[in-house]
């Protein structure tokens, strides 16, 4: 039998590619398969675009995904990919999924992992992890996330309520995708007086990058793609319940 390949879940970072790792770029150059998540709407993968430049013999896969929130497909889509992985490490294959971000945050490289990790030695997967889109975003604005006592907390923009809990609860508040909920979640930054202390990038990294702060009521986005970072003050080691 061949001696059996490996399989590497890759983060490339929000965007640029001087923000790649050494490891990552080490595993992307010598991979016999590249796996690249692309959007089924409009058939291409900004994760691939980014690595370009270390891209020579490689055979790229492009495993396109819905939009929408299918929990049941989602499952058997990444089900699926896992069984083509294994086939083809234990012909002696090194095999990379490559992802925006890092492969263990709001990544499709969640969902192939658990479904590989049933049917494939543990032993032969790996993680190289990448820069996240709230890390670069609080390296543009040079904000420090949590000091001494500070909690820290990242969610979806899906649910309002929660926001509003966790605005309640942590010292700094990262919030995903918040371009669909964009006006009720500005109520809720006026409500508790947090404009001055918000800070928000759209395409982070990326062309068209937007950045802003002191947030206003009547602001607009350029797109679906932001994160948000909330500020609401700061627990120090003299802190006491």
């Amino acid at each position: 039998m061949t001696n059996r390949g490996h399989f590497y879940a890759v983060g490339v970072g929000p965007g640029s590619p001087d923000l790649l790792t050494l490891r990552a770029v080490d595993i992307i150059s010598k991979a016999d398969v590249l796996i690249c998540p692309a959007s089924a709407k409009k058939n291409e993968s900004l994760a691939l675009n980014i690595i370009k430049p270390w891209i020579k013999k490689q055979k790229i896969e492009l495993v396109k995904y819905p939009m929408r929130k299918d929990v049941g497909g989602t499952w058997n889509l990444w089900e699926h990919v896992a069984k083509r992985v294994k086939k083809g490490c234990e012909q002696g294959k090194i095999i990379a999924q490559i992802t925006l971000g890092d492969p263990l945050f709001y990544s499709t490289s969640c969902y192939l992992l658990t479904s590989l990790e049933k049917i494939f030695p543990k032993s032969h997967i790996h993680v190289v992890p990448g820069i996240t889109a709230f890390q670069a975003t609080g390296a543009k604005f040079g904000l420090p996330f949590v000091w001494q006592e500070d909690s820290f907390m990242v969610m979806p923009a899906s649910d309002l309520q929660r926001i509003e809990q966790a605005i309640s609860w942590c010292e700094t508040l990262v919030l995903y995708k918040v371009g669909k909920v964009l006006k009720e979640v500005l109520f809720l930054l006026d409500k508790y007086n947090l404009f001055p202390s918000s800070y928000l990038a759209a395409y982070v990294e990326q062309e068209g990058e937007y950045l802003i702060s002191n947030l206003k009521k009547d602001l607009t986005l350029p797109g679906y793609l932001v994160t948000l970072i909330i500020q609401t003050g700061h627990k120090s080691w003299n802190y006491k319940k």
